[in-house]
């Protein structure tokens, strides 16, 4: 009978998910998500503990799982699953990216460097490469850490343009908890990468940052779209 009246709620809440209400309060989003790692489990308890400690349901989807395991009801095989569900939403946005956009406007590029970087919870960098139309033809991570942590090895990037051969390309990374204007190491960084394309005889049309406040341009020096961050 409580097998029966949790697969009843369970399936309450997805009824109205899936009719696109806007009224489901953040634990029973946290309970719905629960229920795909603990399917067994009533999960309404738990799901108010997880919110109670890390906050929103965004703040426990991207809080690394041994400390989610802290909470009680959570094992560390369920602390990693939870902790999955937001790896997975991640790589569904990055793999749609590529055949979303082209880069005619800087209303199309700035979507693209936000979808890709703004929600990152550490700093990545990557390498666009663009076709002859200005399309996406190939993507690459290039670090993760950021330029100043990791470095980024002009041996990858000659190797990935050599190899791809594309008509132009971009690098971007991301500051997850700062200003998007670049820092001293970013600079000395781009110009490294600048020199590097000239003498593989492409074009590096930018270096965009996306920080907490925007996405910014190196090339051009300035905010390309500004992030409503109160």
């Amino acid at each position: 009978m409580q097998n029966k009246i949790k697969t009843k709620r369970v399936g309450d809440l997805l009824e109205r998910l899936y009719l696109n209400e806007d009224d489901l309060s953040n634990r029973e989003v946290m309970e719905l998500a629960l229920s795909y790692v603990l399917p067994r489990n009533d999960n309404k308890d738990l799901a108010e503990k997880l919110l109670d400690r890390f906050g929103s349901f965004s703040d426990v989807l991207t809080t690394d799982w041994f400390l989610l395991k802290e909470v009680e009801g959570m094992s560390e095989r369920s602390a990693k699953a939870l902790s999955l569900l937001f790896s997975v939403f991640e790589y569904y946005v990055e793999s749609g990216l590529d055949k979303k956009y082209d880069f005619n406007s800087t209303e199309n590029i700035c979507d693209f460097f936000e979808e890709l970087l703004r929600f990152k919870q550490i700093e990545n960098t990557y390498i666009i490469g663009l076709d002859s139309k200005k399309k996406v033809k190939f993507k690459h991570k290039l670090a993760t850490g950021g330029m100043k942590s990791v470095g980024v090895s002009t041996h990858d990037i000659a190797r990935i343009i050599t190899t791809q051969k594309p008509h132009s390309c971009f690098l971007c990374h991301n500051h997850p908890n700062g200003c998007a204007k670049p820092s001293e190491n970013d600079c000395k960084g781009n110009e490294i990468l600048k020199s590097l394309c000239k003498k593989l005889h492409v074009d590096l049309v930018d270096h965009i940052i996306v920080g907490v406040d925007g996405v910014f341009s190196l090339e051009g020096n300035k905010f390309l779209r500004k992030f409503n961050v109160n």
